[in-house]
């Protein structure tokens, strides 16, 4: 191997979720700056999408990235990157929600998400983003983390397997359970 495909191939490691997590448990800030940026958005989407207000969803987002900056320096590499950061999204949306259930606060979504596309926002693309919103919603809760860590987070089968501490087979069932009580939802709509 040359040394310049060395030197290559070692920058496209350093540039891996993993490399930056580590050089942060190492001190590098920027490091940190870089996963936060790279991930803040899919992060923010699957708290508004477990039927949070907007408020709520900001502060678990915040919440989670501030209990990986606690424990930044106890890091390894023992999976990908974004399933350590779901697993900690998992966990505070779940303190959250026994949290809630205890004190009975009242929690309502007030967030319609509009598919993004290059077509013209119609009244039709306004009721199906609703609807879809409002499906999603109605999920049961083990349905829901399922479809949303797979469809909007892109998790696979197995690593929704690890996130959420279940057998592939029930992440699966629910992944298809999820999809027949959507479609079977947004019948009116295909």
């Amino acid at each position: 191997m040359s040394q310049q495909s060395a030197t290559a191939e070692q920058h496209d490691q350093e540039g891996t979720d993993e490399a930056l997590m580590l050089a942060y448990s190492s001190g590098n800030a920027s490091a940190f700056e870089q996963l936060y940026q790279r991930h803040k958005q899919v992060v923010y989407r699957f708290f508004t999408k477990q039927c949070a207000s907007t408020a709520i969803a900001e502060e678990l987002c915040h919440d989670t990235w501030l209990k990986l900056i606690n424990n930044h320096s106890s890091y390894t590499v023992s999976a990908q990157f974004r399933t350590y950061l779901f697993t900690i999204a998992r966990n505070i949306l779940i303190d959250y929600q026994q949290k809630k259930s205890t004190t009975s606060e009242e929690n309502t979504n007030e967030n319609i998400e509009i598919p993004a596309s290059n077509e013209p926002l119609t009244t039709e693309n306004l009721l199906l983003a609703d609807a879809l919103t409002k499906n999603i919603a109605a999920l049961p809760e083990n349905q829901r983390e399922v479809f949303l860590l797979k469809q909007e987070s892109g998790f696979t089968i197995e690593q929704i397997a690890k996130i959420t501490a279940q057998q592939k087979e029930q992440v699966k069932s629910s992944w298809r359970y999820a999809l027949q009580r959507l479609r079977k939802g947004l019948r009116h709509y295909a």
